[in-house]
């Protein structure tokens, strides 16, 4: 019963952030990537920011750890409702080896607040597929009118 409390509060709260004009998020990414030496899975946090004022858009960065490897990447992306593809660079640092190497990553992806993804990356001649799985937590967001929530009592006149 706890949690069903839990979750019903989480809905409420998160929606009103959720359908605002503007949102920052933050959240743990976890994949399974396919296509290098092994199949190997990373844990990422990103930040994203996205302004659903007229056109759609967001940017997001974000580190990801991988065995070996260290990866900062930023996207930019649009979508509709709950779906959505990105693209953008990435630096990837072999920690094993003392290398960086720049490339390239698209995603293409579906969510609210938890969500699933597929990426492809193209660094270091290497194509990977990477199947992942995340969750973001709206920080802040804007575009709400407080002071039109209830404007009738601002306007009676008791003179």
């Amino acid at each position: 019963m706890k949690k069903l409390f839990f979750l019903a509060f989480l809905l409420i709260v998160t929606a009103k952030v959720g359908f605002s004009q503007k949102v920052w998020t933050i959240g743990p990414m976890f994949h399974v990537n396919f296509g290098g030496e092994k199949i190997r899975g990373s844990f990422a946090l990103e930040v994203a920011y996205w302004n659903l004022e007229h056109f759609p858009y967001s940017f997001d960065g974000g580190i990801e750890f991988e065995s070996k490897k260290i990866r900062f990447y930023s996207e930019i992306q649009t979508g509709i409702l709950v779906a959505g593809l990105s693209v953008g660079p990435l630096l990837q640092i072999n920690t094993n080896e003392g290398s960086a190497h720049f490339g390239i990553q698209t995603s293409v992806w579906a969510n609210y607040f938890i969500g699933f993804d597929y990426r492809k990356r193209w660094v270091n001649k290497e194509k990977l597929n990477c199947f992942g799985v995340y969750a973001k937590l709206p920080v802040a967001h804007s575009g709400f009118s407080e002071s039109n929530s209830n404007s009738n009592y601002d306007s009676w006149d008791w003179d």
